[in-house]
């Protein structure tokens, strides 16, 4: 009987010891989500309200990934991530990418106009990607183009020369590689200008209006790595 009471209550210490454990590991976690808000608010002078857990915290609370609305984008979800980068722990996020919205989409706009002319560029920020720490409101559009990867979708109007489009991507690559901006990259030649202007994001995009299109690849030194036309019967 009394080595029955000695395992029970062994067993109850190692279940004690198991609860404390978890309940510090969940405080941790809770913990390091409120901290990572709170150096939002900090960094970027506004509120920051919790939307969900994106990867959490673990036992050492080393590692921390949220999504959070702020208060100059409600609607959005904003990517914020506690971990190790290059070697050194620190907050990231990629708030940037959603203050500079506009000031990207004139940005590339004319670095593409350079080459196309008339053309419409959409800008959507990567909602996995985060920017450098040091990039913050004080910074340029083009800091923070240079500072993490985006989405880039390029309508081109009716009339344009098809026979040039392998030659003014690879102009327009170029430009991206001197600028040491890197981003997911889709063109598409319009056939109807009505099309053209009213097309209000890439995900309403009419294919049965597009001569032909190109999704490009890039690595992290700025190299095509893919790039596939699809061109239809009249393109």
């Amino acid at each position: 009987m009394k080595r029955i009471k000695q395992c029970a209550s062994a067993v109850t210490a190692v279940l004690t010891s198991a609860a404390m454990l978890w309940g510090c590991a969940v405080a941790s976690e809770s913990d390091s989500r409120q901290e990572l808000i709170k150096g939002l608010e900090k960094k970027y002078g506004e509120s920051f309200t919790l939307i969900e857990d994106a990867g959490g915290g673990n036992f050492s609370a080393d590692h921390c990934a949220v999504y959070v609305r702020s208060e100059s984008f409600p609607n959005e979800r904003i990517y914020a991530v506690h971990g190790v980068f290059d070697g050194k722990t620190e907050d990231r996020d990629n708030f940037m990418a959603y203050w500079f919205r506009n000031e990207a989409v004139t940005y590339l706009t004319d670095m593409a106009e350079d080459i196309y002319g008339d053309c419409r560029s959409f800008y959507v920020p990567d909602d996995r990607g985060v920017l450098p720490a040091d990039i913050g409101k004080d910074s340029s559009v083009g800091d923070m183009l240079r500072g993490g990867k985006f989405y880039w979708y390029l309508l081109l109007p009716e009339g344009q020369d098809l026979s040039k489009k392998d030659e003014q991507l690879d102009e327009l690559m170029d430009k991206l590689a001197e600028e040491k901006t890197g981003c997911y990259f889709y063109i598409a030649y319009m056939d109807d200008n009505g099309v053209y202007r009213d097309t209000s994001s890439p995900k309403e995009l009419d294919r049965d209006h597009i001569l032909a299109d190109c999704t490009v690849g890039m690595d992290d030194n700025f190299n095509i790595t893919e790039r596939k036309w699809e061109v239809n019967a009249n393109g």
